[in-house]
C-alpha cells in the first residue's frame, strides 16, 4: 500500500529538514521516494496546517504499577469528572490526572508519542505493570526495574559480595521481569526512611544495612555495563524531594566514576 502524507510542515533536524512543507510518501510502513507519475496511490491524508515529525519518546512516564493503581483508587472524582466515550475508532476510558489504560494510549497518541516507558517497576510488582502496559494501545512500551532499596540487594553489600555476584543478581532481575533498564530512586533512602532516617546524603551509612548510598551507585552503574544494558542507570539522586538537597545531587552525579547516568 501507498500512502501520501500531503501538504505537511515536516520537521526531520537528522536530515536538516526544520520546519518546511513538503509531501511525505509511505509504502508498507516505510517512508519511500516520490513515485514516478504513473504509481497509483491509494490514501491521501491532507496534513495542511498540521507538523510532521518522527514519534515521540517519553523516557520517563508512569503508566502502570502499584502507584498509579493507588493514585487511581485514591481519586474516584478524577474518574467521574472525566469519562472518554467511545468512538468509532476508540474504546471508552476516563481519567484525567491518572486516566485509564486505554485514554493514556490514546492521549500519548494525540500529542505525537509512539514510544512510553514507565520508569519505577518493582520486581515484585513487574506482572501487574506488563499487563497494564500491554492494555495501553498505539504505543510501544518498556519500564525499567527498581533497585536501589532492594532488600536482597542492600544484603547483598551488607555481606560484601564482589561485583561479579551483584551483576548477577542484576541480570536475573532484568531477565525475569522483562525491564529494559535498571532505575534507582533515592539509593538506600527509601530503605533507610523506614528505619527512621529521614535524610541519607551520598556517604552517609543506612543504619540498619551498613552501606552508602555511593556504594549502591557504583555497583549498579557497574553492573548495567557490564552486562551491556543499552539504557544506562536512571537515577533519581540523594535526598529527593528533601528541601536544600541540591549539592548531595550534585555529588550524586559526580559519584559514578565517569560512568553515564541519565
Amino acid at each position: 500500500m501507498l500512502i501520501k502524507l500531503s501538504g505537511g510542515t515536516v520537521y526531520d533536524p537528522v536530515h536538516g529538514i526544520n520546519g518546511e512543507q513538503r509531501d511525505i510518501y509511505i509504502r508498507d510502513g516505510h517512508i519511500t521516494r516520490k513515485p514516478s507519475a504513473n504509481v497509483k496511490i491509494d490514501k491521501v491524508y491532507d496534513l495542511r496546517g498540521k507538523i510532521v515529525m518522527a514519534g515521540a519518546i517519553d523516557i520517563h512516564t508512569h503508566i502502570g504499577g502499584g502507584k498509579v493503581n493507588i493514585a487511581r483508587i485514591m481519586l474516584p472524582e478524577d474518574h467521574r469528572d472525566d469519562p472518554v466515550s467511545k468512538t468509532s475508532v476508540t474504546r471508552a476510558g476516563c481519567g484525567h490526572a491518572v486516566p485509564s489504560t486505554l485514554t493514556t494510549g490514546y492521549r500519548y497518541a494525540e500529542m505525537g508519542y509512539t514510544a512510553c516507558f514507565e520508569p519505577a517497576m518493582l520486581p515484585s510488582n513487574a506482572r501487574q505493570v506488563h499487563m497494564e502496559m500491554a492494555d495501553t494501545p498505539i504505543v510501544d512500551k518498556g519500564a525499567y526495574a527498581l533497585l536501589g532499596s532492594d532488600d536482597f540487594f542492600l544484603r547483598m553489600l551488607a555481606a560484601k559480595k564482589d561485583q561479579e555476584a551483584i551483576s548477577d543478581y542484576v541480570g536475573w532481575i532484568i531477565n525475569a521481569t522483562q525491564a529494559i533498564a535498571i532505575k534507582v530512586v533515592n539509593p538506600g533512602g527509601i530503605s533507610a526512611f523506614k528505619f527512621n532516617q529521614r535524610k541519607l546524603n551520598l556517604d552517609e551509612t543506612n543504619q540498619y544495612y551498613g552501606v552508602t548510598p555511593r556504594d549502591i551507585l557504583i555497583k549498579l552503574a557497574r553492573a548495567v555495563r557490564e552486562l551491556g544494558i543499552p539504557h544506562p542507570l536512571h537515577v533519581h539522586g540523594c535526598n529527593l524531594g528533601v528541601p536544600g538537597n541540591m549539592q548531595t545531587t550534585l555529588d550524586t552525579i559526580n559519584a559514578v566514576e565517569g560512568m553515564p547516568l541519565p
